[in-house]
């Protein structure tokens, strides 16, 4: 049984950014990262810093081809600000793992890094996949802003 994803043309070419918040489910989204690649899309990793200190950018600069994006402003590929050209250019933002800190700040409109402020940027179609301790998801803080 071979192992890698059949290309699946719905993704070919698709641009899909990958939000990448600090927790130490991180490492997993490489995985999620490399499967993305391998069927086409063309997949951008934004990360928080805290994210850094779990998985380095190194490991997804080198499963997509791309530099990671992790500033806000003094990024030279991003005249206008990364967070306004990726939210133009891509079709769905996925963020794995979201944190509570991640989940809390995009709930209330807190833009105080490249994903949250990217967050607020785009337009289209928004999947988080929160990772947390159980006990923390079970907290309705965390619950109370879920649809």
């Amino acid at each position: 049984m071979n192992s890698t994803p059949q290309s699946d043309h719905t993704l070919q070419g698709r641009e899909i950014i990958i939000g990448v918040s600090g927790g130490i489910a991180a490492y997993k989204t490489a995985d999620l990262v490399s499967k993305l690649a391998q069927t086409g899309a063309a997949v951008q990793v934004v990360m928080t810093e805290a994210a850094t200190h779990f998985v380095g950018t190194a490991t997804f600069q080198a499963l997509t081809g791309r530099r990671v994006a992790t500033h806000v402003l003094g990024d030279g590929d991003y005249p206008l600000g990364a967070h306004v050209e990726l939210a133009h250019k891509s079709c769905l933002l996925c963020v794995a793992p979201a944190t509570a800190d991640y989940m809390a700040k995009a709930a209330h409109g807190h833009a105080d890094d490249l994903l949250t402020t990217l967050t607020l940027a785009f337009t289209g179609t928004v999947l988080l996949a929160p990772a947390m301790n159980v006990d923390m998801w079970a907290n309705p803080a965390v619950r109370r802003n879920q649809k």
